[in-house]
């Protein structure tokens, strides 16, 4: 329950960040992508073990809501259901940097949490 928990927050967090996509030119990339890395941190953090695969499916799960969100919304008024989901397959494959920073964002938040709390925590 609590993986699953922290993996949703994450993913609704950085959901902001893929509806601002216009806006992610110059510096505001890398603050955009800092955003998204902290969000999977955190999920790894919570989500105590597995924190590699909590971060990255943060991310997934993050894109997977992005691209129903778009689609759902004015911009998918009288496409088929299968750009949906081609969408979303689209999105996870070019968002796969994202992805793997989101593992390794998790696993260090993981790392972190071991650190701090000790191992029983």
């Amino acid at each position: 329950m609590r993986f699953a928990i922290a993996v949703i927050v994450s993913a609704l967090t950085q959901v902001v960040m893929f509806v601002r996509i216009a806006d992610w030119v110059g510096i505001g990339a890398y603050l955009a992508m800092t955003y998204i890395v902290f969000a999977a941190a955190g999920a790894g953090w919570f989500a105590r073990r597995r924190a590699a695969l909590a971060g990255a499916l943060s991310v997934v799960l993050g894109v997977t809501l992005y691209a129903c969100l778009t689609y759902f919304g004015p911009a998918g008024i009288g496409t088929p259901a299968i750009d949906l989901v081609l969408g979303i397959l689209r999105l996870v494959i070019a968002y796969w940097t994202f992805i793997l920073s989101g593992a390794v964002a998790g696993a260090l938040g993981g790392a972190i949490r071991r650190r701090v709390l000790g191992a029983a925590a």
